[in-house]
């Protein structure tokens, strides 16, 4: 009986903290980090060869806005890439997904707190070596 009321207790409180973390991540005002600049050549072939690389996968595609994604939120937060192309201009946001299952937030991989931090500092690595592949700053 201890058991099964340790275990209840336990799950309570891993629900509760995803929450609290999603609640973070979605009030922080901070949700991804933005870089914008002109590039010539097949930036998203670079982009589609970086993501196969380091295990990204496409998530969505419209046409003008794809978005990658890596991990599927179980024991870390899923990593996402959105880049977007107007032309020979491209953004792309850099950012976590938390989702607690009641909260969902996004969350800057710059974000200076503790939450979602694993996943952040992994992405962070992988994402600035694709923005040194294009030419552009890391994220700081």
């Amino acid at each position: 009986m201890a058991m099964l009321t340790a275990t209840i207790a336990g799950g309570l409180m891993g629900f509760g903290l995803i929450n609290f973390m999603a609640h973070k991540a979605k009030s922080a005002n901070h949700p991804w980090d933005v870089r914008e600049f002109t590039a010539e050549g097949d930036v998203l072939g670079r982009v589609d060869a970086w993501a196969a690389a380091n295990g990204y996968k496409l998530r969505s595609d419209d046409g003008r806005r794809r978005v990658y994604q890596k991990g599927i939120n179980i024991l870390t937060a899923p990593m996402r890439l959105d880049v977007e192309r107007d032309g020979n201009r491209y953004t792309t946001r850099s950012y976590v997904h938390v989702d607690g299952l009641l909260l969902k937030g996004d969350l800057a991989l710059s974000y200076p707190g503790v939450t979602a931090k694993l996943p952040r500092a992994n992405a962070l690595k992988a994402q600035n070596q694709l923005l040194a592949e294009l030419g552009q700053p890391p994220l700081a």
